[in-house]
């Protein structure tokens, strides 16, 4: 069922559902978190989860949009106000680690989805597309410094990777240390790739 053809109720039944099911693996992990535990969450049967999205497959890359739909409103304003590709830089870094610290349990699904690795029926995980969008777009910002002179000329795939890779790597240090300052996680990478990336005299 196309979004154009829902009714609103059957929009907001499935919102719902999503936003149970995104608890559901953040409290329960992915291998534990079925069909039945979403809809008892959700108060409602599992088959209505079925008429809704057709397969576990498709509720969970429900999921991932939704998750990347909550991170992506907070980023792209921000990265599209600025003005040098710097700045634009500093941006996409800030505005990934606020949405950890401001959105845990979504973070927290979306690490268990990933961690899952391959769908159900054998495909690319539900993240692989979500992924190499990341890492298109912060091309296209490194690609805009390069072209400015603001950046050094190095290779834009490998400096995404290593970009992405470092706040990739910070979830997993969250949920093992709560206490973690996200503001001085950002604050380090933000130095780290700005001397990264600078165009040398």
């Amino acid at each position: 069922m196309s979004s154009e053809s829902r009714t609103f109720i059957e929009e907001a039944r499935r919102s719902q559902i999503v936003a149970c099911a995104i608890e559901t693996i953040a409290t329960l992990g992915f291998g534990n978190a079925s069909l039945a535990k979403i809809a008892k969450l959700a108060k409602v049967s599992t088959g209505v989860i079925l008429y809704h999205f057709g397969s576990k497959d498709e509720l969970i890359r429900a999921v991932v949009d939704e998750v990347a739909r909550i991170a992506t409103g907070m980023m792209v304003p921000r990265i599209m106000a600025q003005t040098t590709a710097a700045d634009a830089l500093r941006a996409y870094i800030e505005t990934n680690l606020e949405f950890m610290r401001l959105h845990p349990r979504p973070l927290i699904a979306l690490v268990e989805i990933v961690g899952h690795g391959r769908a159900e029926d054998g495909g690319p995980g539900p993240y692989a597309a979500q992924h190499e969008i990341a890492l298109t777009d912060l091309e296209k910002v490194l690609e805009w410094g390069r072209r400015t002179g603001e950046f050094r000329d190095f290779a834009l795939r490998p400096m995404a990777l290593a970009v992405r890779g470092a706040i990739d790597a910070v979830p997993a240090e969250m949920i093992k240390n709560p206490e973690l300052d996200l503001r001085d996680v950002a604050r380090e990478l933000t130095t780290l790739f700005t001397l990264a990336t600078r165009s040398t005299p």
